[in-house]
């Protein structure tokens, strides 16, 4: 009895050290690439903007498949803002022309940073997300979020109600065509 408790506590100590060692390659990925971009991006330059600890934007950057080349770089936020204008033309982003500025300070620094030192460290990956911290300096590297679009707006203009009449252009389409070929019973 004393045997199966002593291999349960251990297995049990195993158990939940297994996650703190999955976070320490993370940890040092996200090290390795504050690193890497923070000689050129100027986050001090930021500090004395009030409640810039609140932002964290989100920098997508695609590399190209064939020799790892940068592609582009898109901010999250902004990029989202615009397909969701689409939808909502009067769609705001909460501090909007800071969330600029900060993208082009995020997107300096890459573009400022050798390629080659990116791919040595994400090799294999073509879309790579961070999230910069302004206030602390510190990056990390997270997955590309979703749109933050609802989905009924995005279909609410397909689908039409009886009463609906399609109108393009000049052209007005029938709602219901009539089938040519009249179907035989079995």
């Amino acid at each position: 009895m004393k045997k199966i408790r002593f291999v349960f506590k251990i297995i049990f100590f195993v158990v939940l050290s297994v996650p703190s060692l999955a976070s320490e390659p993370d940890e040092l990925i996200n090290t390795r690439i504050t690193e890497l971009l923070r000689p050129n991006w100027p986050y001090e330059a930021f500090l004395a903007i009030p409640r810039i600890s609140e932002l964290h934007p989100t920098l997508a950057i695609a590399l190209s498949k064939q020799d790892g080349s940068l592609e582009k770089t898109n901010c999250i936020e902004i990029f989202y803002l615009e397909l969701q204008k689409e939808f909502e033309p009067k769609a705001v982003l909460e501090r909007e022309s800071l969330h600029k500025l900060l993208c082009r300070a995020m997107q300096r620094a890459v573009n400022k940073t050798p390629i080659s030192q990116i791919n040595k460290t994400f090799p294999g990956t073509n879309d790579i997300a961070l999230k910069f911290d302004f206030s602390t300096g510190l990056i990390k590297v997270t997955e590309i979020p979703y749109p933050p679009l609802d989905p009924l707006l995005r279909l609410e203009n397909v689908f039409l109600d009886e009463t609906d009449v399609l109108v393009f252009g000049d052209i007005e389409l029938p709602e219901e065509l009539k089938s040519e070929i009249s179907q035989s019973p079995l």
